[in-house]
């Protein structure tokens, strides 16, 4: 009897040991085969030069002369937002050199230039005093610089961005960015257990589903390989997509991933992804020139951004969003509270949605609808084209001031109109103006308005 009862568990045994080992094979073989899918399809979406492909619209070169009203620093930030680096680098337009009062300035083969035009340009005060062509050693009463980007070419979705590397991210922005989503980025394998447990416990004691666990790199598979969608079966696979690529690339590597394609508002027609264009479309600025409470303001508006488009008629809410990150940021010891206290008292900026978003958005229109008349928008989009147009920044610019300062003069002058409509009912007709500016001699289009919005 109790040799029946011994073969009996040592069967029982066996039979659990093999479930086990069955288990186990099964598991593997899932792994392998997730492995094997995800390996694959980070290669097709992530591999080379991600946003290299996209085809980026630029204003015609800047001209500047002898005499001209300009600082060394105003011509050196130019450049360095126009792409131009210190050093020699792959893909960078050009490099420059600096000395104590001049600038020399080297474009590359990628450049629009095409690896001619070099120049040393000097300075005397605020103004140009000498300008000479490093290649031919000729002095120089005008010449031309780098032309400044627009925009992105944009597919049907009308998507905005401008790429940043990781090392033009301003570490602030990181730390404010860390702060308000992830902060042990740099230290956790992809997925932060201590969050998870966190805001599983958060949920727990408010009974509903109230805390974010996803971490950076989570939101960076979410955004390239899966939808929002909300479920369990999603999470998991966002979890293993996240270990792969913390595998494959770097941190910052996957920082910058993340910073280029964060969704971060509609301004105008436009949707903002990255924090590039984000500080374009918010400010009017490039990401380098921000200040505290503008870099705060953009990470606090990361989880709700529509929340915050039209953030310049609503300050209540823009102020929300960066009084939450300057709080994280001192309670992470990434600021002091005396500089979070400075940073409220600081006003925002916020531009009109339809001014930073849609910066000469009629004359980059009128562009896409002229370039599909010869390639196919899947061409502009994966060929990495850059399309050089006669826009002048300054006068664009310009143009658009005159054309909303006229506006808002017509809307003061017709209030009393505004409201009787309102009073009655009665649905309002906004005046509509444009403008354009063209070169007589050449027909070339200088600056361009096509209305209000």
């Amino acid at each position: 009897m109790k040799k029946n009862r011994a073969i009996s568990l040592y069967a029982k045994i066996k039979i659990l040991l093999a479930l086990l080992c069955l288990s186990l094979a099964l598991a593997i073989a899932v792994l392998a085969y997730y492995y094997i899918s995800f390996s694959h399809m980070i290669d097709v979406h992530l591999s080379g030069e991600l946003f290299q492909s996209e085809s980026r619209i630029f204003t015609a070169p800047r001209k500047i002369s002898v005499g001209e009203l300009v600082t060394l620093e105003d011509i050196y930030r130019y450049l360095v937002t126009a792409g131009y680096s210190t050093q020699q680098e792959q893909n960078s337009p050009g490099w420059l050199k600096l000395k104590e009062s001049a600038i020399e300035i080297y474009p590359s083969a990628n450049s629009y230039f095409a690896g001619k035009n070099s120049l040393l340009i000097e300075f005397s005060g605020r103004r140009i005093s000498r300008l000479r062509s490093l290649d031919t050693g000729n002095q120089l009463l005008s010449a031309e610089i780098e032309p400044e980007l627009i925009t992105t070419l944009f597919g049907t979705d009308r998507q905005k961005r401008r790429h940043l590397v990781y090392k033009e991210i301003p570490p602030l922005l990181v730390k404010a960015v860390l702060s308000a989503e992830d902060k042990r980025f740099f230290d956790h394998p992809g997925f932060d257990p201590i969050r998870i447990l966190g805001a599983a416990w958060t949920d727990l004691r408010r009974g509903e589903k109230a805390q974010g666990a996803s971490t950076i790199t989570m939101q960076v598979a979410r955004s390239f390989f899966f939808g929002t969608k909300r479920q369990w079966r999603r999470k998991i696979k966002e979890t293993l997509m996240a270990l792969l690529l913390e595998h494959r690339f770097s941190k910052e590597q996957i920082f910058e991933l993340y910073a280029n394609e964060i969704y971060l508002g509609n301004r105008g027609s436009f949707a903002i992804h990255g924090f590039g264009e984000a500080a374009q479309a918010y400010f009017g600025k490039d990401v380098r020139d921000l200040n505290l409470a503008q870099v705060c303001f953009l990470a606090g508006i990361i989880r709700a951004p529509n929340r915050y488009s039209f953030a310049e008629r609503r300050p209540e809410r823009a102020a929300e969003a960066r009084d939450r990150v300057l709080f994280l940021m001192v309670e992470n010891g990434f600021i002091s509270g005396e500089e979070a206290r400075a940073a409220r008292q600081c006003e925002l900026g916020i531009v009109s949605g339809t001014t930073g978003a849609s910066f000469a958005g009629h004359f980059v229109d009128m562009v896409k609808d002229d370039l599909l008349d010869r390639f196919s928008e899947m061409e502009l989009n994966s060929q990495g084209y850059n399309i050089y147009t006669t826009l002048d920044a300054d006068l664009q610019k310009a143009a658009e001031a005159a054309v909303g300062w006229g506006l808002n003069n017509v809307d003061t002058q017709l209030a009393q109109k505004y409201a009787a409509w309102r009073k009655l009912g009665q649905q309002m007709v906004l005046p509509q103006a444009a403008l354009v500016a063209l070169n007589p001699h050449t027909g070339e289009i200088k600056a361009l308005v096509g209305g209000r919005d």
